[in-house]
């Protein structure tokens, strides 16, 4: 297997957990990528939608979607699956982890892109207020959600981990300081970090 990945994406280290947590590094071929936006970057050839992460399958065929290629390798693992495959438990983990995407999506492709691409008089203001309004909302949500699972591994608090270490890495051009606003959200990643070394180990970093 392939998979195309950056060291600073939160959706690529969700992936990349899950194969730690399944110990199939050695089955698995890492790429990785420095210049995602890069319309040169070789990703793109296997990967239509440009995005990461994307996994080619053994077969040849390609994953495409971090929950998708999570739940995939989570699937090929023998250690203990970090998303049942039925019951009142995948639901809940499920709605936590959508959660956590949501808040990612809601600012990577928007109001991330823009601060970091486009010179500030460009910057769709009013969309930005949206989204970041919204984005507290789900901080609060999300927090309250986390109660359920304590420090409990599995895809939808390792997911919230990424979505808080991401923000925190990202917060020069988010602005909103979680540790300041949501300190308990904060405190819970650097926990959850401390426990896990696979968490530790995948941390974003330029």
């Amino acid at each position: 297997m392939k998979l195309w990945y950056s060291t600073t994406s939160p959706f690529a280290r969700k992936a990349m957990v899950v194969i730690k947590h399944h110990q199939l590094e050695e089955k698995i071929e890492m790429l990785r990528i420095t210049a995602s936006m890069d319309p040169n970057s070789p990703h793109n050839k296997d990967n239509p939608l440009g995005r990461i992460p994307a996994l080619q399958r053994n077969c040849g065929r390609w994953l495409f979607g971090s929950l998708l290629i999570s739940e995939y390798l989570d699937q090929k693992g023998n250690n203990t699956p970090l998303l049942p495959k039925e019951g009142k438990a995948r639901w809940n983990i499920l709605a936590l982890h959508n959660l956590a995407d949501g808040i990612m999506e809601n600012t990577m492709h928007t109001l991330l892109q823009e601060r970091m691409l486009r010179p500030e008089n460009e910057w769709w203001l009013s969309r930005h207020e949206q989204l970041m309004a919204r984005n507290i909302n789900s901080f609060n949500q999300l927090e309250e959600a986390l109660k359920e699972f304590g420090t409990e591994l599995n895809l939808g608090t390792l997911n919230a981990v990424a979505l808080i270490d991401w923000w925190t890495f990202r917060l020069d051009k988010l602005g909103y300081d979680l540790a300041k606003n949501q300190p308990n959200l904060t405190a819970w990643a650097e926990e959850m970090n401390a426990k896990y070394p696979i968490l530790r180990e995948t941390m974003p970093k330029v």
